[in-house]
């Protein structure tokens, strides 16, 4: 087990990173949620893959888990929170690159499917993360 990191607070005018590890999103749905956030003041960054789509998962595990490396790995990106939660995200916890998340600690929101995915990254890094609403979700209402 790893000490416990708690990722730095958010400040106003952070840049929120959004990935799609399970599920996919509808883009009107993620298009409601990007303007609540930019309404106020938060600048969002969306992962390279978040809107593909491949049968009943956000586009192929290799792409998903890209994304997730993607985002801890940029300095700009203060925060990662996912698009909806579903299905999918425990068929790549074994490739994820948790040095790369230790070393690069960041808020990381989400639930559902993703539970899985904040365990293992609880367990192999000691990064706290957060149950909360996701863009596409509750911020899409």
């Amino acid at each position: 087990m790893h000490n416990i990191i708690k990722p730095p607070r958010l400040k106003r005018n952070a840049t929120i990173g959004v990935i799609s590890p399970a599920s996919p999103v509808k883009d009107e749905r993620l298009q409601r949620g990007i303007g609540y956030f930019e309404s106020l003041g938060y600048r969002i960054e969306l992962g390279e893959h978040v809107m593909r789509s491949s049968t009943y998962l956000a586009g192929a595990d290799e792409e998903r888990l890209a994304d997730l490396h993607a985002m801890f790995r940029r300095p700009d990106i203060d925060a990662i929170m996912c698009a909806r939660g579903g299905y999918g995200t425990p068929r790549f916890l074994d490739k994820i690159d948790y040095h790369l998340i230790r070393k690069n600690p960041k808020i990381f929101i989400g639930y559902s499917d993703l539970t899985a995915l904040q365990l293992a990254l609880f367990h192999k890094t000691g990064l706290v993360t957060f149950s909360g609403p996701m863009l596409a979700v509750e911020f899409a209402a």
